[in-house]
């Protein structure tokens, strides 16, 4: 799975996780947007959702991926920040599975 399909995924999950939050709370849905952080309107349970939405519809490309393991949550930068950096975690895991 090439960074393009791994962004259409991560957009589209975002304007699914619009659908269900009010409009004073929409997440930017944008190549370069901010999903977790002081810029955004996700909480930790949002972002959970979130991730979960994810890797389920990479699941459904073939791809097999835990977004939530060791390696997310001890960098020193999050991979959960913005959708750049969504991308190039994702895209490393298919890279290099574990």
């Amino acid at each position: 799975m090439d960074r393009d399909a791994v962004k259409s995924v991560i957009l589209e999950a975002l304007r699914n996780a619009n659908l269900s939050r009010p409009s004073d709370e929409q997440l930017t849905v944008s190549e370069d947007a901010v999903i977790f952080g002081p810029m955004s309107p996700l909480d930790s349970m949002g972002l959970v959702a979130l991730l979960i939405d994810i890797e389920e519809a990479l699941q459904a490309e073939g791809v097999r991926v835990s977004l939530s393991d060791d390696r997310a949550m001890f960098q020193s930068r999050s991979p959960f920040r913005s959708v750049p950096r969504l991308v190039e975690f994702i895209a490393g895991l298919v890279a290099s599975p574990a």
